[in-house]
């Protein structure tokens, strides 16, 4: 037997309906629930307050958040020179309101009950906020930078007049007609104000249905693979865990209960109070300051190999406890194994590729290393979610009843044609813009390969500061050879605009939406909320960057995504020039490196789930070669060893009771970063202080 509690509203009025099996049904005002009924939901039987989440009022605090994040971002790097408050997947520029709105939201439980936010309401809101956050600069800033570049870039040295221009489809760049590109970088001339907008409706208008189909095939992948991941996997999905544990509702209290833990405080002080007492540089140049989160310098353990960052990041120890140590310990194992194999390859000497432009991965082909694991992570977990997968299909072809996909923000035939759908167009979009055919197929491929793995990762491992080893351009070119037509080579270029430096993508936020609306009541209708998000983002980030780059220059901003030597436009099309030169054919050294991974992943993988004893998880194969992971790790390492112990000498119950600290490390940050963000904002514009990574 199990007492039942629903909580709603009626007239303005917050109500609890209990339903007792031996007594029937009982409906009490939330502060009149007698003391016999709190004890028991309290204790933990059954406990679901689900209130409305779709409501008028969260859908306009949610489209704040969204205008907040997609305007603040840009503002932030380019204007203030502070933090780049989207550089995760749950950025700074989420983490901070999202607890600024819960604090508001605690005040009004207190003082006026019921006007107060409901939990549905407050995921509505921080969903919002997460599929906004890939939009501003890693979606819209690198689509600007890249599509504006190629003719006001062109130099007699870099010969992009003779290799890059001819190939450029005119519907998809802005040309310099009326010197638009060469005003976008150097600002309009003394009195002129209006922006050419014509120079850029065109191009911009096929890139939005770009973005927009890329986002539909993640977020339909997603539908499709949600159960299998929640039901069958059981992944962790950390990351929520956070929020979710925030917006927890208390029948007897106007706060949740973990924010009336004092271990939870004096979690969030730490990295609080030595973010603030950093602030104090801010004023005081000569003063001290504690290396913790950035300045910390680095570490040589191997000779020969890349150092480690000497600095703890306070967020990843805080997600990294809420997931197994086997996952934390096989991090830091195979990051250590893949320097010493390092250095053994720069003591011999031998090399097989060079940094990838936007990865920036290891050299000797140890990218390619990590992205043979990378894909054998996605192939292997595809094929453990087999028999899920055939029971979609059957929902989908054969109408299955005892399918139920009621439960999903799309039906399941909808996501599978849609996702069928979607793949089509961005394959006509890629062909039309000058890739042939089989080139459009295999880096559609790796792209969507990407994208599945980093989602795989986020959500299993807690690490929500990461990048692919390898990008999907480079693995095409290692199995094509760079001999390929040079329309080939600049239409890869182009496409670094939405898949090139991953570190913010939609199907990740797509799938702690998927996961997060298990406490909705109505999914389907999130699946517009979301989109509707994306849509305003993208228009909204649009809007500041040309206003922004027109009226100031956009050589002018800080940051170097717009820098006239450099940023994202000659990180693209100097390697194409560069590759129609210098051609090759198929690039088996690459490829040997690339099967070695997946090799190493499967047997790695096999051993780990058919032996007990095993204590390493093939995961950690996946990144050991990503440049993030060097400025991590330490704090993965850290992590795991205070897991650790506390297992070992407390147990479940000790871990349990030090959970609200753990989950106090990310908030503290959060609060840190935005008000040194603020300090920045009043006193420091356009010479702000970064703090790494929000």
């Amino acid at each position: 037997m199990k007492v039942c509690a629903v909580a709603s509203q009626h007239k303005g009025i917050q109500v609890v309906t209990i339903v007792v099996p031996w007594q029937g049904e009982k409906v009490f005002l939330r502060k009149g629930i007698p003391p016999n009924f709190r004890r028991y939901l309290q204790s933990g039987q059954q406990h679901n307050l689900s209130l409305p989440a779709l409501t008028r009022r969260s859908l306009v605090l949610g489209l704040g958040l969204v205008l907040l994040v997609s305007l603040g971002a840009p503002y932030s790097i380019w204007m203030v020179g502070a933090s780049e408050i989207t550089w995760s997947y749950f950025p700074i520029g989420v983490g901070a309101p999202f607890v600024l709105l819960i604090a508001c939201n605690a005040m009004l439980k207190r003082f006026a009950s019921g006007r107060a936010l409901a939990r549905g309401e407050l995921l509505t809101i921080l969903i919002m906020g997460l599929v906004a956050s890939g939009m501003p600069i890693f979606i819209a800033g690198y689509v600007l930078s890249i599509i504006s570049k190629p003719y006001y870039g062109a130099t007699r040295e870099n010969e992009w007049a003779t290799f890059i221009q001819p190939h450029l489809p005119e519907w998809a760049v802005p040309g310099n007609v009326g010197k638009a590109m060469d005003y976008f970088y150097e600002g309009l001339p003394l009195g002129e104000t209006r922006i050419p907008y014509e120079a850029w409706s065109g191009p911009l208008f096929w890139w939005l249905l770009l973005i927009l189909a890329v986002y539909f095939i993640c977020f339909c992948t997603v539908v499709l693979l949600r159960r299998h991941w929640v039901e069958h996997e059981r992944l962790a999905f950390p990351l929520i865990q956070v929020p979710l544990l925030l917006v927890e509702e208390s029948l007897d209290a106007s706060l949740p209960p973990i924010l009336r833990a004092k271990t939870f405080w004096i979690g969030c002080a730490v990295p609080l109070s030595i973010l603030l007492f950093n602030c104090i540089q801010y004023f005081y140049p000569a003063f001290v300051q504690i290396p913790v989160h950035s300045g910390g310098g680095d570490i040589v353990l191997v000779q020969g190999a890349p150092p480690v960052g000497a600095f703890i990041y306070f967020p990843i120890v805080g997600f990294v406890y809420l997931v197994s140590t086997s996952i934390s310990f096989s991090l830091v194992f195979f990051y250590v194994l893949v320097l010493l194999e390092t250095s053994l390859i720069n003591l011999t000497g031998f090399t097989a590729s060079n940094p990838d432009p936007f990865v920036f991965n290891w050299q000797g082909g140890l990218g390619f290393q990590s992205y043979g694991a990378f894909v054998a992570m996605v192939a292997w977990s595809l094929w453990m979610g087999r028999r899920p997968l055939r029971e979609v299909l059957r929902k989908v072809f054969g109408g299955a009843r005892e399918v139920d996909d009621s439960n999903e923000m799309l039906s399941y035939r909808m996501a599978f044609w849609g996702f069928l759908g979607g793949f089509c167009f961005v394959l006509y979009w890629l062909c039309r813009s000058g890739m042939d055919l089989q080139i459009a197929l295999l880096f559609l491929a790796g792209a969507l390969i990407i994208f599945l793995g980093i989602t795989r990762l986020v959500i299993q491992t807690g690490l929500h500061y990461l990048t692919t080893p390898m990008s999907a351009q480079s693995m095409t070119l290692a199995i094509t050879g760079t001999s390929v037509a040079p329309h080939n080579l600049v239409a890869l270029s182009l496409s670094y605009g939405w898949c090139g430096d991953v570190q913010s993508i939609f199907m990740t936020a797509s799938a702690h939406a998927a996961r997060l609306s298990e406490h909705f009541q109505h999914q389907r209708r999130l699946a517009a909320v979301i989109f509707f998000a994306a849509l305003i983002s993208f228009f909204a980030t649009v809007y500041l960057m040309l206003h922004l780059c027109y009226h100031y220059g956009a050589s002018n901003l800080t940051g170097g995504l717009f820098h006239p030597g450099g940023g994202g436009g000659s990180m693209a099309f100097e390697p194409a020039v560069r590759t129609i030169r210098e051609q090759w054919p198929t690039d088996w050294g690459k490829l040997s490196f690339f099967a070695l991974g997946a090799l190493l992943y499967s047997l790695v993988f096999v051993f780990y789930y058919r032996f007990f004893w095993w204590p390493l998880h093939p995961v950690g194969l996946t990144l050991a070669t990503v440049w993030m992971t060097r400025r991590i790790i330490l704090s993965v390492l850290l992590a795991w060893v205070l897991k650790r112990l506390i297992l070992r000498f407390g147990g479940v119950a000790l871990y349990r009771r030090l959970l609200p600290l753990f989950i106090g490390l990310p908030v503290g940050f959060f609060i840190g970063v935005g008000l040194s963000y603020a300090i920045d904002l009043i006193w420091f514009f356009g010479h702000g202080h970064p703090v790494l990574h929000g």
